[in-house]
């Protein structure tokens, strides 16, 4: 597929469109003068916009522009929409959080206002809770329900022994059980979206260089890489010892070489024995060992980049990289996304990802 153009027009406005509480507003629409919204692998998307703070009222007074909180305050409503401002995608929905005045000799007042998305509410509160014969999926309903969402999940329905949430927020034993199983969630609309990350594509985007993909940096290393993951566990029912072995191909965007067959060559077997996650049967120690090593195999082929303002780039969107260098034109997993705006550059896309496999040569 090849790269496609952001807009039928040759020339077409990418400033974002904001609404809060519901609605549209023009003077905030028009003081706005910058915006950073930031996703990651996890969930929590954060968003800063700037506004100038200083306007002219329809009564000829001039002065502070948002102090009467009619619109901005903590705990409004906001969305964000990006793209061409004729049909935009929205981008984050969440709540204001924090209010900042910022004032100097220098420029007008400015008020920066800070938001989080609706994961905020499972970062909040810390709980001890105790979790006997219950999957990862039915783990994330019960967090889904507490968080007002809907849970939409793919897989992890194998039955853990026992999981432990010890002065844990919600989000961060999420996060952590998902992690410990090659999976990711993430917040989109009302739902709680929870996946294995073989099972993510959000969307599938092409960028070129010197066309729409502005700067990019692309490693292959193999300091991290492993032929192998070992993992110990105890199987108290069966009163004996397990060990989970991970070294099958990962599955993932892209394709070419991967870095374990490379490491072999190179530098030798290199197997990683690990004691930081404990197991209790012998399926589970398999599936802890196997999404180690895919998590490590993922990361062989890292990208940093920077594009034209882009909003279908997103956690788990799919980036082909062309006109790159034979060895890194690829398909690559998105893993964190920063949209950024101003009145200087306009709307740019910042991005990192990664892909298990490094390209033949030319």
């Amino acid at each position: 597929m090849g790269e496609i153009n952001l807009s039928h027009l040759a020339f077409y406005s990418a400033r974002p469109t904001l609404r809060i509480a519901g609605q549209d507003d023009d003077m905030a629409a028009g003081l706005m003068q910058s915006l950073v919204m930031r996703e990651q692998e996890g969930g929590l998307s954060s968003l800063e916009i700037a506004f100038v703070n200083f306007t002219a009222r329809a009564d000829g007074q001039v002065g502070l522009a948002f102090e009467d909180e009619r619109l901005l305050k903590l705990g409004a409503a906001l969305k964000v929409y990006a793209g061409e401002a004729a049909a935009p995608t929205e981008i984050f929905s969440g709540t204001v959080s924090a209010l900042e005045l910022a004032l100097d000799s220098e420029g007008p007042p400015r008020l920066l206002v800070q938001a989080e998305d609706q994961a905020q509410q499972a970062r909040m509160t810390r709980r001890i809770a105790v979790y006997d014969n219950k999957s990862v999926a039915d783990i994330a309903r019960e967090v889904a329900g507490r968080m007002g969402l809907t849970p939409t999940i793919t897989g992890l329905s194998d039955t853990s022994v026992v999981e432990v949430q010890f002065n844990e927020s919600d989000l961060a034993f999420l996060r952590r059980l998902l992690a410990r199983r090659g999976a990711d969630l993430q917040i989109s609309g009302g739902e709680l979206q929870v996946s294995p990350r073989r099972d993510v594509q959000r969307n599938a985007v092409t960028l070129r260089m010197h066309s729409q993909l502005h700067k990019v940096r692309v490693v292959a290393d193999l300091a991290h890489q492993v032929t192998e993951v070992k993992l110990s566990g105890f199987d108290y029912a069966q009163g004996q010892a397990v060990e989970g072995t991970g070294s099958s191909a990962p599955v993932g965007p892209g394709s070419g070489r991967l870095g374990k067959d490379l490491l072999q060559p190179a530098f030798g077997e290199r197997v990683q024995q690990t004691s930081h996650r404990l197991a209790l049967t012998q399926s589970e120690a398999d599936a802890l060992a196997q999404a180690e090593f895919e998590q490590r195999a993922r990361r062989f082929v890292r990208v940093v980049a920077s594009c034209e303002g882009n909003p279908a780039l997103r956690v788990g969107t799919h980036v082909t990289l062309a006109d790159v260098s034979p060895r890194f034109d690829n398909t690559y997993y998105v893993t964190g996304c920063t949209h950024r705006y101003d009145a200087q550059r306009g709307f740019e896309t910042e991005f990192s990802a990664e892909s298990a496999y490094l390209g033949n040569p030319a």
